[in-house]
């Protein structure tokens, strides 16, 4: 069966610095995995509707740097 890669802005998480990481979500046969990136977003710099950094995002280059890698593990 397929699997589907999504990436997300997890919001329910608020870390220290008030920014929220970015996790994979991975689903396959009906089953969620999520899976840090490693890295973490400001709210106001993440698009929710397109699930990708906004344009005026300060590290918007290495942040789909680190995502294009990723997905294609």
């Amino acid at each position: 069966m397929k699997a589907t890669i999504d990436v997300i802005c997890y919001k329910w998480k608020k870390l220290k610095n008030d920014e929220h990481p970015l996790m994979l979500r991975v689903t396959k046969d009906g089953k969620r995995k999520y899976v840090s990136l490693g890295i973490s977003v400001s709210p106001e710099h993440w698009d929710f509707n397109k699930e990708k950094p906004k344009p005026n995002c300060p590290n918007k280059d290495l942040i789909l740097n680190i995502i294009d890698k990723k997905t294609m593990e």
